[in-house]
């Protein structure tokens, strides 16, 4: 009986499974006729005894579009089934599948055609998730890295669209392996920076640094910190910023900026001072050297057609390889080097990168540098202390320094502020406090802070010796100190004052007036502007000519030299140079003629002897006219123990006793120190010392 039963089953199955394998040949055959409800219908109903076969054939149905069913996703599913369950197929379903065209081969070609499907889906949505979607359910795709690719590239849009650091810094996470990966950390970096920063604050830098320290943006932050501690480059801001900040990358930039400042003038004893001032200053190598080199004098010196500098013992000091170079100032020489100017140290180093059009020798501590025609000002540290957009800086005067912009004038402090606006059309130097400019509606009074005090409307307005001079209508007047007018425009000249006096002129007479504008001799006297010399008063008294003739008068307007010689020139030494028939002598302080009338020129005398000039050249008399250098030079200039002497010839060099240092071969001839002399000739120079009376130092050309 059992036997039986046993048979019964065995029959049952093995007619299942025929029953089954009908059904898939059945299934392709209408799907063969594109009855694809029926074929639907059959595959399924087949999936579990047949599941790589049913795959196959559902797979296709989902993938093609001319039915109700076509469904990417399913039939993805059903394709990746299909594939799994023929590797774990028996040979024989394996060769019963391959009799319907169901191999391995045509799911690999089914399996990548929707593969295909679902990346143009999701390519077609264009987002992120869509990318990321397919990615997860087809993976495996041939098509996983370029829709990682474009995945990765609408990620990185998202982010840029968000804008954030916090959008970047989510990216990156995310996507560390993508090719926008650089960009966003890049991105993120500088956007964290810019917000954890954005009140622009000391502590926010700090607090940037200290949580951020790997950050590549802490060096800027370090930077910002080191210029906000600063704002006026000052020693004190440097040294507290060194205090403050010991970790700073930028505390030895403030101290040789600490340095640079204190040691402006480029003086030893400044030098040594800073050393007391300064022991923890972490160079000490370089005081040692500028210690040495501030006692060290330069001198220019040219070798092949470039410049460099020589000490005194005519040892060159710096190589000769600048184009031009200017005498050391502060410490610090003015050079040319490939078309830009910049300063070097005496120790020959840059001090100041050649990257200027021009510049001019410090002075105070401050050079003027220009670029494409705009001026500016830099400290010896390098710091541009106005930046290069004037037109015009002009020198500092109590304090404050004159600058045109634009065609309008204002003024700056010694720190490089714009303290009064570049609004006036014409201004004035500082003195005193004070200052003067005008505009379309006339002249003003400023002071340091540019509070102003109208004067009134002028053609000219000018203060020189503590004296305010107004024109207008093209007569000239003076203004008291707080603008009142003291003397009316109605002269044609007025004079520079003298032992508080000045000439003014009205109509072809003059006479003179004090500094409160009072007339103080009337205009009596005649103007003649061929007169040797200016009519100051000199002495308690003052040239005169009436009716054709010279005297001399006192500040009262008593005659103390009778009006009777055609010129007359001030006292020196008991003796004042006159003229009288275009022959000059000298006469003594009772009017007696001591040095006869005999010089074509005579000078005033100044420690006991005058310059005077023959028809034979230019010599020196003693007081009682006794030639101490004949008549033999062209023109004679002394200047302190030496007189510098010019013939046809050229210059020369006299001691005070008329003996020839240099002879008259020169073009040009300069004092560089007590004992050294600068000579020029033929363009070649050299340095002669007139101790050793031996050249320190000279080109080929020199002799």
């Amino acid at each position: 009986m059992f036997r039986k039963i046993f048979f019964i089953v065995l029959y049952i199955l093995f007619s299942a499974r025929l029953l089954h394998a009908g059904k898939i040949e059945k299934a392709f055959e209408e799907l063969g006729r594109y009855n694809y409800f029926e074929a639907r219908k059959i595959f399924r109903s087949a999936e579990a005894h047949h599941p790589a076969a049913a795959g196959y054939g559902l797979a296709l149905i989902y993938s093609r579009t001319d039915n109700p069913f076509h469904d990417v996703s399913l039939a993805h599913s059903s394709i990746t089934l299909s594939q799994w369950q023929w590797k774990n197929s028996s040979a024989k379903e394996k060769a019963r599948m391959e009799r319907s065209g169901v191999n391995d081969s045509a799911i690999a070609v089914l399996k990548m055609k929707i593969d295909t499907l679902g990346f143009l889906l999701a390519k077609k949505k264009g987002t992120e998730e869509a990318m990321n979607i397919y990615l997860e359910e087809y993976c495996g795709s041939v098509l996983t890295n370029e829709a990682t690719v474009i995945r990765d590239q609408l990620a990185f849009a998202n982010a840029v669209a968000g804008g954030t650091w916090k959008n970047y810094f989510e990216f990156a996470q995310t996507y560390p392996a993508s090719a926008q990966y650089p960009e966003a950390m890049a991105l993120y970096e500088k956007l964290l920076f810019a917000d954890m920063t954005s009140s622009g604050k000391i502590s926010s830098f700090s607090a940037f640094i200290e949580k951020y320290p790997a950050s590549p943006y802490v060096s800027l932050a370090q930077d910002s910190i080191y210029t906000l501690s600063v704002p006026d480059h000052n020693i004190a801001e440097y040294r507290a910023f060194i205090h403050d900040y010991p970790a700073n990358r930028n505390v030895d930039d403030a101290w040789k900026r600490i340095y640079a400042l204190y040691t402006s003038d480029g003086k030893s004893t400044t030098i040594a001072q800073f050393w007391i001032d300064y022991p923890d200053f972490p160079f000490k190598e370089t005081i040692s050297e500028d210690l040495r080199l501030s006692m060290t004098k330069f001198f220019p010196v040219k070798e092949n057609g470039k410049w460099g500098f020589m000490d005194s013992t005519g040892t060159i000091a710096i190589p000769c390889v600048y184009d031009w170079v200017e005498n050391f100032s502060d410490g610090a020489a003015a050079a040319g080097l490939d078309d830009k100017s910049g300063f070097i140290g005496k120790n020959g180093k840059t001090l100041i990168p050649f990257r200027y059009d021009e510049v001019e020798s410090f002075s105070k501590g401050l050079a003027l540098v220009k670029v494409k025609e705009k001026e500016g000002l830099t400290d010896r540290a390098g710091h541009l202390v106005v930046p290069v957009m004037y037109d015009e800086i002009g020198d500092f005067s109590d304090a404050r320094a004159l600058v045109l912009r634009d065609g309008k004038y204002g003024y700056i402090d010694m720190f490089g502020t714009e303290v009064i606006p570049c609004r006036y059309d014409k201004a004035g130097d500082f003195y005193n406090g004070y200052s003067f400019v005008a505009d379309t509606s006339g002249y003003y009074e400023i002071d340091h802070n540019g509070n102003k005090k109208f004067l009134g409307k002028f053609d000219w307005f000018n203060e020189t010796d503590g004296v305010i001079r107004v024109e207008r209508d093209g007569k000239y007047g003076l203004l008291s100190s707080d603008g009142k007018i003291i003397l009316p425009c109605e002269y044609s000249s007025i004079g520079k004052f003298s032992e508080g006096f000045a000439m003014v002129v009205l109509e072809d007479n003059c006479g003179f007036i004090r500094k409160d504008g009072t007339l103080a001799i009337p205009c009596i006297y005649q103007v003649d502007k061929n007169l040797a010399g200016e009519s100051e008063f000199s002495k308690g008294m003052v040239r005169v000519k009436k009716n054709g003739k010279c005297g001399m008068i006192d500040s009262t307007g008593k005659v103390v030299v009778p009006i009777q010689f055609d010129d007359i020139l001030p006292f020196g030494n008991g003796l004042a140079p006159v003229k009288k028939k275009d022959q000059w002598g000298y006469i003594d302080n009772k009017i007696r003629l001591v040095i006869p009338y005999q010089f074509e020129l005579a000078g005033i005398f100044s420690n006991g002897t005058a310059i005077v000039k023959t028809e034979d050249g230019t010599g020196i008399i003693d007081t009682k006219g006794k030639w101490i250098i004949p008549p033999q030079y062209d023109e004679i200039d002394p200047e302190g123990e030496f007189l510098f002497v010019e013939k046809e010839t050229g210059k020369g060099l006299l001691d005070k006793n008329g003996n020839m240092i240099l002879p008259c071969i020169y073009s040009s001839i300069e004092f560089q120190s007590s004992s050294l002399v600068r000579v020029e000739m033929n363009d070649q120079s050299g340095y002669y010392n007139i101790i050793s009376c031996s050249f320190t130092w000279k080109e080929s050309g020199v002799q």
